[in-house]
């Protein structure tokens, strides 16, 4: 999935996607064979069904962009943690951000990944880092934790994030 056609068409289902009552898309990244989505949502109820109708967008894309004739990419499984803390939001953000390090997919040094959110993300410590023409997350007080946890540099790497709530199969 890390190909310029693949992420334009990625990003367009993000962006058709990202937002629907109490389901918000705010950060991903896009690896070879999945992707790392950080979501805002009401409820579970919120979050399944929000990741199941962006499923279904990226499916539809992606099977187009490939000549498949249908069917699901993604095996029917996440997992899912409840982030509350300042510090949980801002080790998530870092995971995601700059999962392509950690796999071994993006290696160039003081800027974000391109096949991820960072392009948009304002609390980079790099100046030089990639305009920023989107405000993530919506919500207030996930944007003032993130500004209160400190800038995110890209050349770290994401530590680990608990895998408490929901392991769905």
């Amino acid at each position: 999935m890390r190909t310029p056609r693949a992420l334009r068409r990625l990003e367009r289902a993000f962006r058709k996607g990202k937002e629907r009552d109490g389901f918000a898309l705010v950060q991903f990244s896009i690896q070879q064979d999945h992707l790392h989505l950080m979501v805002e949502v009401k409820n579970r109820r919120k979050l399944s069904k929000g990741l199941q109708a962006l499923g279904i967008r990226i499916a539809k894309s992606l099977n187009s962009l490939w000549n498949r004739r249908k069917g699901g990419v993604f095996a029917e499984r996440y997992f899912a943690s409840t982030i509350e803390t300042v510090r949980q939001i801002w080790r998530t953000v870092r995971c995601v951000l700059n999962n392509g390090r950690k796999h071994g997919t993006w290696t160039v040094k003081g800027r974000p990944d391109p096949y991820s959110s960072g392009r948009w993300y304002r609390h980079w410590s790099e100046p030089e880092s990639l305009p920023r023409q989107r405000s993530y997350p919506r919500s207030h007080p996930r944007r003032a934790a993130i500004a209160r946890a400190g800038m995110l540099g890209s050349d770290e790497r994401g530590g680990p994030i608990a895998r408490s709530a929901t392991h769905r199969r």
